[in-house]
């Protein structure tokens, strides 16, 4: 069972975000028929996405882009405050590896952009770009927090896929220092960054996230909440209804007129929705409304 712990550290200067999402991939895997690197790079994004989501509130929600230019294509992650995540890939069979090992950076490219928009739901939404990097998503996303929310930050992930193409492990960390963080907890955290980029080990040696944690920081942590976390898509006709709603009345009619019906695919779950002439023109008539 997936799951995510958020924590403070060193006396509640320091907190931290840690989840386990070997299920979560294994679903975006069989959803979309990710190859191995593909499937490493939606799997890290899922999991630095998921514990994103787990800095929001309520109904608030994120998106992330990244497009590196590289032979995947579009990298596209939704997450929320509610532990659910969903993503896909414009390029799932696509596999690079390198001294046997899963090659992201080939796989992502590096000649690109980062985007974040979150829904906070207000007027307008939050949006923040920044440059790739390295292709190394643990990297760049410590230079996103850095540089976007000016937040020092260390992001590790892990993952390992097996070869029968199943995931046998993935998970990731996020510790950021508060306001009020000293220079010795700067200090500690460096000092912690040799362990923390193997971070694939630690899933594979602790089953449980709070060994880590213990592990990491001794006892000098507390656990604010565990939650758990699942791969969820919350489409359905009416969302796409609304969509086809607003191509607009001529286009919906050359639809109706053309195809005589129209069949929408979910980029990320894959169900398939039909709508028919009748659905159509009942859409059309209330577009001209």
């Amino acid at each position: 069972m997936d799951y995510l712990l958020k924590a403070l550290a060193r006396g509640g200067r320091v907190r931290v975000y840690i989840s386990k999402t070997t299920d979560i991939v294994n679903e975006a895997i069989k959803t979309h028929d990710l190859y191995p690197s593909a499937a490493s790079v939606l799997g890290k994004t899922l999991t630095i996405g998921l514990m994103m989501g787990a800095m929001l509130k309520g109904d608030e929600a994120l998106t992330i882009k990244i497009d590196g230019n590289g032979p995947i294509g579009n990298v596209i992650v939704d997450s929320n405050a509610k532990g659910f995540v969903k993503g896909y890939v414009d390029n799932p069979h696509v596999h690079f590896s390198k001294n046997n090992t899963l090659d992201d950076v080939t796989t992502m490219g590096y000649n690109g952009y980062i985007d974040v928009i979150k829904d906070l739901k207000m007027k307008d939404l939050y949006s923040s770009t920044i440059p790739i990097q390295s292709g190394d998503l643990a990297k760049d996303f410590t230079y996103y927090f850095a540089g976007s929310e000016q937040t020092p930050t260390i992001t590790s992930l892990g993952i390992i896929i097996n070869e029968d193409n199943t995931t046998k492990i993935c998970g990731g960390i996020i510790i950021q220092l508060m306001p009020n963080a000293l220079e010795e907890d700067i200090d500690f955290l460096e000092f912690k960054t040799s362990v923390l980029s193997k971070f694939s080990g630690l899933l594979s040696e602790y089953e449980d996230l709070e060994v880590i944690l213990k592990l990491i920081f001794g006892d000098d942590y507390q656990i604010l909440e565990k939650q758990d976390v699942f791969y969820r898509c919350d489409c359905s006709k009416e969302k796409f209804a609304r969509g086809i709603a607003t191509l607009g009345k001529a286009e919906i009619k050359d639809i109706i007129e053309t195809d005589g019906q129209a069949e929408v695919i979910c980029h990320y779950c894959k169900k398939q929705y039909l709508f028919s002439k009748s659905d159509l023109e009942k859409i059309e008539s209330e577009a001209r409304k």
